[in-house]
């Protein structure tokens, strides 16, 4: 049984339709995430940590690797930085978790290319990474970017 997740993204233009930048995009689960995963929910012997419910982008060309433990420039100015995502929904019996949060530019963006999951507001430990599938986002003033994760359990 393996985790599956699914980032999708778009960018809302003022007066535009919005354009899509990924769409149900096959994420990769970090080795970080993975460990985080398994204490959650079989070794922990406390109440545990928050749950990964912040997510993050970058506008840094990245190859997501298990390794990985942080998003390379991670975006952290003009309404971009992370956020702890409103949406947050499972219905008990499903294996599909979504996790969403619309982003509203204070300032430009030339080029968002990536997302991430935390379970902290900084630092913390990154479970899931995904690039872009569909080139980048570019943000004027006010744009916003809606990012979407759907997570499944094997």
């Amino acid at each position: 049984m393996q985790l599956h997740g699914f980032l999708s993204a778009s960018v809302k233009k003022q007066g535009q339709p919005p354009k899509q930048l990924a769409f149900m995009k096959h994420n990769l689960l970090t080795d970080a995430g993975r460990d985080w995963m398994h204490a959650q929910v079989y070794t922990n012997t406390s109440a545990g940590t928050r749950g990964a419910g912040y997510i993050a982008s970058t506008e840094s060309s990245i190859t997501p690797a298990a390794a990985n433990t942080t998003l390379t420039g991670e975006i952290s100015t003009n309404g971009l930085a992370r956020a702890d995502a409103t949406t947050k929904t499972h219905s008990a019996g499903t294996n599909s978790t979504t996790i969403e949060h619309t982003f509203t530019a204070a300032g430009a963006f030339t080029s968002v290319l990536a997302s991430a999951t935390f379970n902290a507001a900084s630092v913390g430990t990154m479970p899931h990474i995904a690039n872009f599938s569909t080139g980048s986002g570019t943000l004027a003033t006010n744009d916003t970017l809606k990012i979407t994760w759907t997570l499944n359990l094997g």
